[in-house]
């Protein structure tokens, strides 16, 4: 398997087991990729996607009021409650409480560990401006976090799951027994 292939194959597993890290939950995400006005009928290589998927996460971030257009970022963890209100599943006591401290977390795992999310990129002709990797970081790690810590409730229990959570525990680090 190639390490594109295990990229993605965890993410979409993370999508699939805790139902918190559904792309529905992110309804600006179409709009931001449509804003990158991409070649059409194109596969795109792994430095290709992680580029587009980390433009569509800054512009989604930015158009909710996750971040402020301009560095130095940091969540605004009460925009990101009202959106959540939106678009959360039930029961919300749950699911907004372990989203935000998952923000939260995740807002701090990324300033000590931010260079292990870090790729160097080289530039793509068809993006026209460079995007802050900030954004796609916290979403990596919001979706890490949910593998390894999904409400009993939104968790699917299948043994695939059960693997995924399993590899996201011990093959990934746990990211809150890495918060400084």
């Amino acid at each position: 398997m190639s390490l594109r292939t295990l990229v993605f194959s965890v993410f979409d597993l993370s999508i699939r087991c805790c139902l918190l890290t559904r792309p529905s939950l992110d309804k600006g995400n179409a709009e931001c990729r449509k804003s990158l006005h991409l070649p059409a009928h194109r596969k795109f290589n792994f430095a290709e996607l992680y580029t587009i998927n980390m433009c569509i996460e800054e512009c989604n971030f930015i158009t909710s009021g996750y971040i402020e257009i301009d560095p130095p970022y940091r969540l605004d963890l009460a925009n990101i409650r009202i959106n959540l209100k939106s678009m959360a599943p039930h029961p919300h006591d749950e699911s907004i409480a372990f989203l935000l401290d998952a923000y939260r977390k995740c807002e701090m795992f990324r300033s000590s560990h931010g260079g292990r999310f870090t790729l160097h990129l080289p530039d793509i002709e068809f993006i026209e401006e460079s995007c802050n990797p900030f954004s796609l970081q916290i979403t990596i790690c919001l979706r890490i976090h949910a593998m390894q810590k999904c409400p009993g409730q939104f968790y699917v229990d299948s043994q695939e799951c059960r693997l995924a959570k399993e590899y996201f525990t011990q093959c990934v680090g746990d990211i809150e027994a890495n918060l400084v």
